[in-house]
């Protein structure tokens, strides 16, 4: 029973650090020349595979995004996870240290009216539980395209294994016929050197003959 408390607290510090590290906090950002408010998070990950991640997070709940100087932009949409209402989303990744990337959203009731970490304390409470929970995507995401590379790091050592083996069996032919044609050509020498042989002993015999009286 200790050793089960003893593992569960740990599993408790374990994911107590993880949500430490993840934590969502309030920012600005500047979108359209101008600084607004929004919420950032650090992701462990490089700027281009976190950007990918969070698109792909929005894709799924059927947002389409619009890029334009670094921001994404969605505009009139419903994205239940942070307001029931129509509402216009930006968000931009820029990269961090040691191959890190931060992540900020923001978001506006429209005609540029952005919230704000007091008026509008639940859409931003929801903003920061949003990105909390995409950390785990981010993870999701950057594991899939290792995985991805790996499997095209076998496919190519798999191709130059094939071409291998294609090639071994290729020389193996040749070297069949070249060894049965060399036999052959033996076989055709040990019997011209006969034929001469016995050409010459003729040749021989028939001088002799010619010179006798």
């Amino acid at each position: 029973m200790k050793q089960i408390k003893i593992i569960l607290l740990g599993a408790v510090s374990l994911l107590s650090g993880m949500f430490i590290y993840a934590q969502a906090s309030d920012a600005s950002v500047m979108i359209n020349n101008e600084n607004h408010h929004a919420v950032m998070i650090p992701i462990d990950h490089p700027e281009k595979d976190a950007r990918e991640a969070l698109k792909l997070r929005l894709e799924r709940s059927g947002l389409k995004e619009k890029v334009k100087n670094g921001v994404a932009r969605y505009r009139g949409v419903i994205l239940s996870e942070i307001s029931p209402d129509k509402v216009d989303i930006y968000t931009k990744v820029e990269a961090g240290p040691n191959n890190s990337s931060v992540v900020y959203m923001a978001v506006s009731r429209g005609y540029n009216n952005f919230t704000s970490s007091g008026a509008d304390s639940s859409i931003t409470q929801k903003v920061k539980t949003f990105l909390q929970s995409f950390v785990m995507d981010a993870d999701n995401h950057s594991a899939d395209l290792g995985i991805t590379s790996q499997l095209d790091d076998i496919s190519k050592n798999e191709k130059k294994y094939q071409q291998l083996l294609d090639e071994q069996a290729d020389l193996k032919k040749k070297k069949s016929t070249i060894d049965s044609r060399l036999l052959e050509i033996q076989n055709n020498l040990t019997l011209e050197k006969e034929n001469i042989d016995k050409k010459k002993t003729t040749l021989q015999d028939a001088r002799y003959k010619r010179g006798k009286p």
